[in-house]
């Protein structure tokens, strides 16, 4: 992948289409039938693991629970990325949360991410990486009781 100062979500979203597209497929099953996975994959560890220096002291770093994998890898080059833009950022918060992923990064000296167009990527990113609706089920009928 070229280094570009903006628009690597969309480079992530074309390099990595096919298993994103087979990762929506997977949440959808996952969703209508809920069971246990026999690959247990634990994405918390492995990006805590290669990121931890960028969490900021008392945040508490990556929650995202069980994510498809091409999530971890999408999340990992964005992060090897944004390292590019903004040298000192660091990591609050990485979690998923209602719909899909959500980021709270800042600097060491500011909350947030003063550049905003490398808001705008991360913007993306989380719009990128959601959780396929819920599929509907019908309204039960309510029993009645004759008296």
């Amino acid at each position: 992948m070229k280094p570009t100062k903006f628009g690597i979500v969309q480079q992530l979203k074309e390099k990595h289409k096919k298993r994103l597209a087979l990762a929506q497929e997977e949440l959808r099953r996952r969703m209508a039938k809920p069971a246990t996975r026999s690959d247990s994959y634990i994405p918390d560890v492995l990006l805590f693991w290669k990121w931890a220096f960028r969490v900021g002291k008392g945040c508490s770093g990556f929650s995202l629970g069980d994510v498809p994998r091409v999530w971890t890898d999408v999340l990992d080059q964005f992060l090897s990325w944004l390292e590019t833009q903004c040298p000192d950022f660091e990591i609050h918060q990485v979690k998923t949360k209602g719909r899909g992923l959500t980021m709270y990064l800042g600097t060491k000296t500011k909350f947030a991410i003063p550049d905003e167009n490398v808001r705008a990527e991360i913007s993306k990113l989380e719009h990128l990486l959601t959780m396929p609706q819920a599929p509907q089920t019908p309204p039960k009928a309510r029993k009645t009781k004759n008296r």
